[in-house]
């Protein structure tokens, strides 16, 4: 969905381990946009599309959002937004631990993988294992050590 609006993007998190066939475990696909007014709105048309509602605990259908996403959900102080889409939960990662610069950081390092005819930018599997080791959460030394 995000291929077809023409939006930039990295995938990054946990995907990028299994994008590389590490077997690890993630409830969510975090995406790294570019920060680009006109990206981000085709960002929000996309998740729009696909039904994006606020993610809150304890809420699996999540929480409407009033007037629909826009750009400027992701234009503030935000380093993350969690969403819930008809998809599967979504978090759009402004600020990655380490890579506070967002998609510029990860963008040069970031390669090229092909699920059927789709083509997805990932992150680094470098950068993902130095992020993990900065966050340093439970659920990430538990990823290191498969890393």
């Amino acid at each position: 969905m995000l291929n077809h609006f023409g939006v930039r993007y990295v995938v990054f998190g946990s995907h990028v381990a299994r994008l590389n066939g590490v077997e690890v475990e993630t409830v969510d696909v975090d995406v790294v946009p570019e920060r680009a007014q006109e990206n981000l709105e085709r960002l929000a048309e996309a998740l729009n599309l696909i039904g994006a509602r606020w993610r809150i605990e304890g809420r699996p259908q999540g929480l409407r959002i009033d007037g629909g996403l826009g750009a400027r959900h992701f234009l503030g102080d935000s380093v993350a937004v969690g969403l819930i889409t008809r998809l599967g939960p979504v978090d759009v990662v402004l600020e990655p631990k380490g890579y506070e610069a967002g998609y510029d950081a990860l963008i040069p390092d970031a390669t090229t993988v092909r699920r059927g005819d789709i083509e997805i930018r990932v992150g680094a599997l470098a950068d993902l294992v130095h992020s993990k080791e900065l966050l340093r959460r439970d659920k990430d030394v538990e990823h290191l050590a498969l890393l």
